[in-house]
């Protein structure tokens, strides 16, 4: 066990299985709300048939992702001077879960007097949840790490994953036919209310989670968010590791280059109705389900930078294959690849996070290299938007994204393995 619990492996050993299946429960429902509103396909194109204007198209998986990476600078202090996690994690992500009924309501009930009203409802909808989940990230991942063991991590974010994504295979469904009977604003609506249907299972999950107290770091005692400001630049000239993994993060993002438009150009291209959606987010989910069974077996065993690794050459691939796109069936094996690559790189990426940066100052470390990774989000978006703009074509993005994530790549494979080092 890490030092700073006093909780020790027989008490984490007895309330294994039901912090498991907690967790379990707790992402697959989360992954799979989301999924109605998926911010890779059903999000841009919600947003573009709202008549939002292309700068806002090309934000949209940005806007679902922003606050998970600028919220950990402003409450890690305060998750470090924590004895229990579970009653921050729980309150805390209860707001993070309401925004999809406010924007389900607005879509309902305001779409045709007010569409301003309502385009603006579905943009902030995503911006919100990332916003409180943010907040919240720093707690969930030291109470991740806390109640699972390292052994263990791997396998149980691939299983939340894989419960997620077929979730999300239903959600497809659900998507298409919700999308075929009503199309436009009151069908975006009911999609809505069904992602904060799933969003409330996911929180009640979270009351399930058995927790005791351990002694917090007396180093965080007194400290604030400016600390955490303050301890970066020496964090980043000491530490070569967490410079690298910044950099493989920061060059991972390219992909987010090519994802905003790649639903509206499968649409444009094969001629579907918006009903295709819903396919596309079947074969994303599909894609997720393979891509989580290979990084769970993988990662429990040899650790994650395997699984990132591939996550990121995935990436690359989805990325050159979109060049020669035109078939209904193409697409959907691109969205199959950008769902395998997606949670590749999220799986293995998170649980060689939580090795990498073991200890006390844990969630300083993950609100540090959060904070370093979030211009490259507001980088990707924007680059995206200016080409789409400049070009109203997909092969620059296509071609950019995959130079950018075959550069994170290679920052990637010059990190360790903890669990190699550990062993030798």
């Amino acid at each position: 066990m890490e030092s700073r619990s006093t909780w020790d492996e027989a008490a984490q050993a007895a309330s294994l299985r039901r912090n498991y299946v907690a967790m379990v429960v707790d992402g697959g429902f989360y992954f799979g709300g989301i999924a109605f509103v998926a911010p890779e396909s059903v999000l841009p194109a919600m947003l573009a048939a709202l008549d939002g204007p292309t700068w806002l198209v090309a934000l949209a998986p940005t806007l679902a992702m922003i606050g998970f990476f600028l919220g950990p600078l402003f409450t890690a202090h305060l998750v470090e001077q924590r004895a229990m996690l579970r009653p921050y994690v729980v309150w805390v992500s209860l707001p993070q879960r309401l925004p999809p009924l406010f924007a389900g309501l607005a879509l309902l009930l305001a779409a045709d007097r007010y569409p301003g009203l309502a385009l603006w409802a579905v943009a902030l909808s995503p911006l919100l949840i990332s916003t409180f989940g943010g907040a919240v990230v720093a707690g969930f991942w030291e109470l991740f790490a806390k109640i699972i063991p390292a052994r263990r991590r791997s396998s149980n974010l691939a299983v939340r994953n894989v419960v997620g994504t077929l979730l999300g295979v239903s959600a497809g469904g659900v998507v298409a036919a919700i999308l075929t009977r009503w199309p436009g604003a009151t069908g975006y609506g009911l999609l809505h209310l069904c992602c904060f249907a799933c969003l409330m299972l996911s929180w009640a999950a979270l009351l399930c989670i058995r927790e005791q107290p351990h002694v917090p770091s007396t180093r965080a005692r007194g400290e604030g968010w400016t600390k955490t400001v303050r301890l970066l630049p020496r964090f980043w000239r000491t530490d070569r590791r967490m410079r690298g993994f910044v950099a493989a993060r920061v060059f991972g993002f390219g992909i987010g280059v090519v994802t905003p438009f790649l639903a509206v150009h499968a649409l444009r291209v094969t001629g579907e109705s918006g009903a295709f959606l819903g396919e596309l987010v079947v074969a994303q989910s599909v894609g997720a389900i393979a891509g989580n069974a290979v990084g769970g077996w993988l990662g429990d065993r040899f650790g994650g930078r395997i699984v990132a690794a591939l996550g990121l050459a995935g990436g690359v691939v989805m990325c050159l294959a979109v060049l020669p796109a035109e078939s209904r069936d193409w697409f959907l094996g691109i969205f199959f690849l950008l769902g395998g690559a997606k949670f590749l790189w999220m799986t293995g990426s998170n649980t060689l996070m939580l090795e990498l940066f073991s200890g006390e100052r844990r969630p300083t470390y993950v609100a540090i290299t959060s904070i370093l990774t979030l211009p490259a989000m507001f980088a990707s978006a924007w680059l995206a938007g200016a080409m789409w703009s400049a070009f109203e074509a997909i092969w620059p993005l296509a071609l950019v994204g995959a130079l950018l994530v075959g550069l994170g790549l290679v920052f990637l494979l010059t990190l360790p393995e903890p669990r190699r080092e550990a062993a030798g």
